[in-house]
């Protein structure tokens, strides 16, 4: 009896799993965030690309201090101050326009990034530990990922309606009561027991293994910093495509639309991956025509005023562009043994983020100068970056 008493205590620690992911993927805030910080923010884009890059380096550096406290003061402790960090910062973003303000609230946002980044992995497993089903780790993370990506699609127009009829202060106000949710949520978890066998490794450790992996195998380095760069560049779509819809006087209404659009495509094509590397023989013909067919249509995009054409165009660059990344897995995974394959991949986003963290200002200047030159540009440099690769077909 004991024993179903502590399998019933633990298991709806995974229920209730579900449950706060999905709280936190709903951002009201996702599909109009241009807006808001330009129209009710009263930001310059540049100030926003300023934002975005302190928020980066923000989560680097408070990645070691917050696994401090989920490896030694409790991961539901870890969890509870994320969902509480990041409802304060929704507070402090929906105050008064100012620029201040927004970097205290970007450093709560981080904050709470950095507590839940490993932590919610530690979580589930020393739970699974307490049940003796540990092997299902990956199932539930996948779940957990699926709420909240769900909860992301279904929020998007939700909130363009707020601000279309309402307005876009209260869109950001939603998301204090919606996180204090997932706070809430969190407090009914059940600490497991568990000894510091199963820590999640935090940066200075990531970076000095990481360095040694990457340092010693080429083709390692090869494959990662193919990806990484064109990564980076197809990315910048995110914080790009809204000023663009703003530019083509596309309706705030539709914002958030066309973000659950982007959304569904990609989940779609992360899908379809498998499927177009069975009908390829070649992985690497596949990965050119990827990387051609998102740096063109970045072209065209810098190309084209017409509404339905340039949504299109970003729709097109998400589904090609954005799950590029899984042609690379097999053939990264084959070059790192098996416990470092953790270490390395950390150590390339950590690489990805630096990068992005020093590039933002730079395309922020850009896009205040003309965004239809930044996809051009981008374009550009992802056809120059795919004519002079060093990736071969046996690599992948």
């Amino acid at each position: 009896m004991q024993s179903e008493e502590i399998n019933r205590k633990f298991k709806s620690n995974i229920h209730k799993s579900y449950v706060f992911h999905f709280i936190l993927g709903i951002h009201t805030v996702r599909g109009i965030a241009v807006p808001y910080f330009t129209i009710w923010g009263q930001l310059t884009f540049f100030e926003i690309m300023l934002l975005q890059s302190y928020f980066t380096f923000m989560v680097f550096l408070l990645e070691i201090p917050s696994g401090a406290i989920a490896d030694y003061m409790g991961r539901k402790l870890a969890l509870s101050l994320s969902a509480l960090s990041v409802a304060f910062a929704a507070i402090l973003y929906s105050i008064i326009p100012s620029f201040l303000l927004f970097l205290l609230a970007e450093t709560f946002w981080a904050l709470s990034l950095a507590l839940m980044s490993g932590t919610e992995e530690a979580f589930i497993y020393t739970t699974l530990q307490m049940l003796g089903k540990e092997d299902k780790l990956p199932k539930i993370l996948a779940r957990n990922r699926t709420m909240y990506l769900i909860a992301l699609t279904l929020s998007a127009p939700i909130g363009s309606i707020i601000a279309a009829f309402i307005s876009l202060q209260f869109a950001m106000t939603c998301l204090t009561f919606v996180y204090m949710g997932a706070f809430i949520t969190s407090l009914t978890f059940k600490e497991p027991t568990y000894k510091n066998d199963y820590k999640s490794e935090r940066y200075l450790d990531i970076i000095k293994d990481g360095f040694r992996e990457l340092r010693k195998n080429k083709i390692l380095r090869i494959l990662c910093f193919d990806r990484l760069f064109i990564e980076i560049l197809i990315y910048f779509l995110f914080w790009t495509y809204q000023p663009y819809l703003q530019e083509i006087n596309v309706h705030i209404l539709f914002f958030g639309l066309i973000t659950s659009m982007i959304n569904i495509i990609n989940v779609i094509f992360i899908n379809l991956i498998p499927k177009f590397t069975k009908w390829f023989k070649s992985k690497i013909k596949l990965l050119i025509l990827f990387n051609l067919i998102t740096g063109f249509s970045y072209i065209f995009l810098g190309l084209t005023t017409n509404v339905l054409l340039g949504i299109v165009i970003i729709l097109i660059i998400v589904a090609f562009g954005y799950p590029r990344y899984l042609l690379y897995v097999n053939g990264i995974n084959n070059q790192v043994e098996s416990e470092n394959r953790a270490t390395v991949l950390s150590t390339i986003n950590m690489f990805g983020s630096l990068i992005r963290a020093i590039v933002y200002p730079f395309i922020g200047i850009i896009v205040m100068w003309n965004i239809f030159a930044i996809f051009i540009i981008i374009g550009i440099l992802i056809i120059i970056f795919t004519i002079f690769t060093r990736v071969k077909n046996d690599y992948l």
